[in-house]
Order: C-alpha cells, then sequence, then structure tokens
C-alpha cells in the first residue's frame, strides 16, 4: 500500500511539473483546451456527489470524495503553472474565466488565498464575474472559522443543509445585489431544490457553534 501511494505521489509531483514546462503564455489553443477538460472534470465529479448523497451511503461517498480530492489537485496544478508563468490569460471567455476561478474556490485555504488578490483584480476589471468573488471571499471565512459577508456558504449534516453564519444579516440582500446575487431567499429555494434537503438559515447561529457541528458530523 504504502509503495503504491509512493508511486502516485512521485507520478503526481511529475505531473506537475511538465505543466510548467508545457505552458506557452501566447497559445490560446492549448490554454483553452485545458480549461475546457478542466471545466469537465470538476462539473462532472460534483455532479456525482450530489446524486450519490440521495443514496447515503458512506463508503461510495468516501470513494467519491477521494477522487474529487485527487482530480482537484491535478486541476490546481495546473491553474498554478499557468498562473504563476502568464499571470491571467486575456482574451478568454466567460466560461474560461469561470474554470479559473472554479479551481481557486475547490482548493485549500493557502491555495484560495495565494490567487484570491489576482482573482479580486479581476473582478474589478470586470473579467471575472462579481458573485464569484463573493463566493471565494466566503469560503475563505468560512475555512478561517469566521462568518461570511454574502450568504453562499452552507454545511450539511444529515438531510439538513445549513446556512453558515452571516455577518450583518440585516444588510446582506443589498451586499448580494452589489454582487449579482439572487436574493436570499431565492437562493435558499434554489439550495432545497438542487440539494432535495430541507435548508435552514438560522440568524442567531454562530461561528464557533457551526464549527463545532461540522467537527461532530466528521
Amino acid at each position: 500500500m504504502r509503495k503504491h501511494f509512493l508511486t502516485f505521489f512521485i507520478l503526481f509531483l511529475t505531473a506537475g511539473t511538465s505543466y510548467s514546462q508545457e505552458i506557452r503564455c501566447n497559445d490560446s489553443t492549448f490554454i483553452s483546451q485545458q480549461l475546457k477538460a478542466i471545466r469537465q472534470t470538476d462539473q462532472e465529479i460534483r455532479a456525482k456527489v450530489i446524486r450519490e448523497m440521495t443514496y447515503k451511503d458512506p463508503v461510495a461517498m468516501k470513494k467519491i470524495a477521494l477522487e474529487m480530492k485527487v482530480s482537484d489537485q491535478r486541476n490546481q496544478l495546473f491553474i498554478s503553472s499557468l498562473l504563476d508563468k502568464c499571470g491571467w490569460p486575456k482574451g478568454l471567455s466567460i466560461l474560461e474565466n469561470n474554470t479559473i476561478f472554479l479551481v481557486i474556490d475547490h482548493a485549500d485555504t493557502a491555495f484560495m488565498t495565494r490567487y484570491f488578490p489576482l482573482l479580486k483584480t479581476q473582478a474589478d476589471l470586470g473579467i471575472v464575474a462579481k458573485n464569484d468573488l463573493a463566493t471565494l471571499q466566503d469560503r475563505m471565512m468560512l475555512k478561517r472559522g469566521q462568518k461570511q459577508l454574502f450568504g453562499t456558504q452552507t454545511f450539511k449534516i444529515g438531510n439538513i443543509v445549513t446556512i453558515w453564519p452571516i455577518e450583518d444579516s440585516e444588510g446582506l440582500d443589498t451586499r448580494r445585489r452589489g454582487m449579482g446575487l439572487l436574493p436570499m431567499d431565492d437562493y435558499i429555494s434554489l439550495l432545497k431544490k438542487t440539494y432535495q434537503s430541507e435548508v435552514i438559515w438560522d440568524r442567531n447561529l454562530t461561528a464557533e457553534t457551526a464549527q463545532e457541528q461540522m467537527r461532530k458530523k466528521n
């Protein structure tokens, strides 16, 4: 088992090295092809996770979660190589810019923090959607155990989806409107439809209590 893991780890590192060598910053066709493939794998594995949630099989969920982690890490290797070598590529389509956001959003806190300033610059320029920036900012705050600003983040325990605690809930819809997000009530309706689960927004829930609930779940 250890030997197999070591072999995988070496291949994983080798793949990351080859990415930086392969990328040509002026080769828009190559970059577009890679981003298209990345988007497909990112969305397919997450659709698979959502489907599997309805079966409530912990063994199957664990297997899919591992599959998703490996896929995400490989996508992150390409995106980090691309951004570090070329900066944010110019002339990308809306979907291609969104794909870079998705990879950053699905990474760990260190990766998010590293590329958040670059993403913010692109959002300020109108290249990246403001709702993507809001989503990433909320996810970073959740991972740090802080209240979110825009109400995009949730956590699921059993059949219940709970909105992660929100700072200044009274001004939430104004902030959401400024970032191109749906009103909170409409967003909750969308979540219910997506997850086929009850969705709870407890305005008195603290970040500390939410963290404790997540720890008990794990």
